[in-house]
């Protein structure tokens, strides 16, 4: 079992990503998919190794998230690579207080999605028999599905607010095309999770909150 953390302080909301070391002979791994990259930011920043080798290890600061930044979204795309030498699941779990005010920055002002599943090298085992699987609701861009509630505030396809207890995220056949999924540049498959926030009038708290993501054993998945 390989996991990564995101811990989120609400203020300034950063996030930040970390994940295990690689095991010489081991079933699943999850590593850094490349460098992160945020558009759209006033004063905000992204850091994270653009190393597949590297551990994900990723810090956001979203910067001004007020109307003084003008930019229509704040988005962040988190590129995670995953190995495995079985069929896998990948699942992600949120916790962490949320804020009583609901004028401040609640998860569900927080679109998350994941897709853009790519081969990492010549490695990356390719299977006829079953599909690399994004579930609902978290298959999608959130910043593509942007819309406006009765209060004016912005909502998204899936957001943090879905995310709950062990959420599955995407499963699927063998990832790595070697004996095991030993962390290498050429022998999996890497995913994009991706992170938006509108710029509104959000209320000023501190709290934070605590993603992890989880790779496992998943459903039958014949190669």
């Amino acid at each position: 079992m390989k996991q990564s953390t995101f811990c989120i302080p609400i203020l300034f909301f950063v996030l930040f990503v970390g994940g295990l070391g690689s095991v010489a002979a081991q079933n699943f791994d999850i590593s850094s998919g490349g460098a992160p990259t945020i558009i759209g930011a006033l004063g905000g920043s992204v850091s994270g190794s653009s190393s597949v080798l590297n551990n994900l290890s990723v810090t956001i600061n979203f910067g001004e998230i007020s109307p003084t930044n003008t930019s229509s979204i704040v988005k962040v795309i988190v590129p995670i690579g995953i190995r495995s030498d079985r069929a896998y699941q990948v699942t992600a779990t949120v916790s962490g207080p949320i804020n009583g005010n609901l004028q401040a920055l609640q998860r569900s002002d927080i679109g998350f999605g994941a897709n853009n599943l790519r081969a990492m090298g010549s490695r990356s085992r390719v299977c006829t028999q079953s599909s690399h699987i994004f579930y609902s609701p978290f298959n999608n861009d959130p910043a593509n599905g942007i819309t406006l509630n009765g209060a004016g505030r912005a909502t998204y396809p899936s957001t943090l607010n879905n995310v709950g207890t062990g959420t599955l995220i995407i499963s699927g056949p063998r990832l790595s095309d070697t004996g095991s999924a030993t962390r290498r540049v050429d022998n999996g498959y890497i995913f994009d999770a991706i992170f938006v926030i509108t710029p509104q009038f959000y209320a000023a708290v501190s709290g934070s909150a605590t993603l992890v993501f989880t790779i496992t054993d998943g459903p039958n998945s014949p190669c």
